[in-house]
């Protein structure tokens, strides 16, 4: 959008748009968070299965370390799932930060007709 000659219609244009995308990121960031909540719960819960599994004299960091190997992949969808949903929240506060910018920009351009 060029700001030369930047109309009232234009900017609700964009503010619409904007308001629609917050809309899908808003319910994708409720989507990830339930996946990333059920990830890392699959991940607590096959750690812990992998650390009372194992028996006999075992040091701790020993046992930790197996555990980690035998959830590695639960772990990395846990990690990926955490990362999604951070990046969305960051395009949710940049989305917020543009409309108001916006708003700003709309009620100059009001000011000025």
């Amino acid at each position: 959008m060029s700001t030369a000659h930047l109309t009232q219609v234009d900017i609700e244009t964009d503010i619409l748009r904007i308001c629609d995308r917050l809309e899908e990121d808003t319910s994708l960031l409720a989507d990830i968070s339930v996946q990333r909540a059920e990830a890392e719960a699959t991940f607590k819960q096959r750690n812990a299965r992998a650390m009372v599994e194992q028996t006999g004299k075992v040091p701790v960091a020993s046992k930790e370390a197996i555990a980690h190997l035998r959830s590695a992949e639960e772990f990395r969808v846990w990690k990926i799932l955490e990362a999604r949903e951070k990046a969305t929240q960051q395009s949710l506060l940049a989305l917020r930060a543009r409309l108001d910018a916006l708003r700003t920009i709309s009620a100059n351009v009001r000011a000025m007709t």
